[in-house]
């Protein structure tokens, strides 16, 4: 009997190769568009219960101890004495969701803060290797994905190889997003995985829904033709017509 030529066995081995690794990562495949389409379909806000919690602030009480300076009008939500670049703030949060710094003793009106504050909680928030403030502006609308809230907040930009920039709370000197070259990368490719290709965050479009109704298809049916091209399976049905 003639020895099978190497390009046989070579497709022999290929092919044996794909069908028990098509059964491995074929599994994965199927979860992946099964659950990819059901999430696609569920309702991300009832999926975050967004529709039966309430978030608002409550009202400070009208007898709460505020200093001096601070009128109680019912609009309060919270005071609190912090730090701010090394110095103690009053933070004075409002139910409409509106804040504000002032002097502790005082209550002179120290928001929005300026540009050079903004640049020195930029670096002092920074841990990397030693660098510098490349730029610092204020926006008022959303920066494409990376950032979309709240205004007004100085966006600062540091002078690292991954462009990192910083936001920053200009009625609060809070820190909000940082983001980078690797975030940017991150944010298209997923993008791309949502098929969302604008807000990167909607799971549930009809795109999505679509392919992953599709992709699960597309497994199980490779799963049906995979059954059938099994040899012990084919030899097994024969025996069963012959019989």
């Amino acid at each position: 009997m003639a020895t099978p030529s190497l390009k046989l066995r070579l497709h022999v081995l290929g092919s044996k190769i794909h069908k028990w690794l098509a059964i491995f990562v074929g599994v994965q495949v199927l979860l992946w568009m099964g659950t990819g389409a059901l999430m696609s379909f569920l309702d991300l806000e009832e999926v975050r219960s967004e529709h039966v919690v309430s978030r608002e602030q409550e009202a400070l009480p009208a007898d709460a101890p505020l200093p001096a300076w601070v009128a109680s009008d019912g609009t309060l939500a919270a005071v609190a004495t912090r730090s701010l670049d090394g110095d103690a703030v009053t933070e004075v949060r409002k139910v409409d969701g509106s804040v504000s710094l002032h002097d502790p003793v005082t209550g002179r009106k120290l928001s929005p803060i300026s540009a050079a504050t903004a640049r020195s909680i930029a670096l002092r928030a920074w841990t990397g290797p030693r660098t510098t403030i490349e730029g610092a502006r204020l926006v008022h609308e959303p920066v494409g994905t990376e950032f979309r809230g709240p205004f007004p907040a100085w966006q600062v930009t540091y002078a690292d190889e991954a462009s990192t920039r910083i936001y920053i709370d200009a009625s609060s000197g809070t820190l909000g997003a940082a983001r980078s070259d690797t975030w940017r990368l991150f944010d298209f490719i997923w993008g791309l995985h949502i098929m969302d290709w604008t807000e990167r965050d909607r799971i549930n479009s009809w795109w999505l829904l679509l392919f992953g109704i599709g992709g699960t298809i597309i497994a199980l049916s490779g799963f049906v033709l995979l059954a059938n091209r099994m040899p012990r399976l084919r030899r097994r049905t024969k025996k069963s017509k012959l019989a």
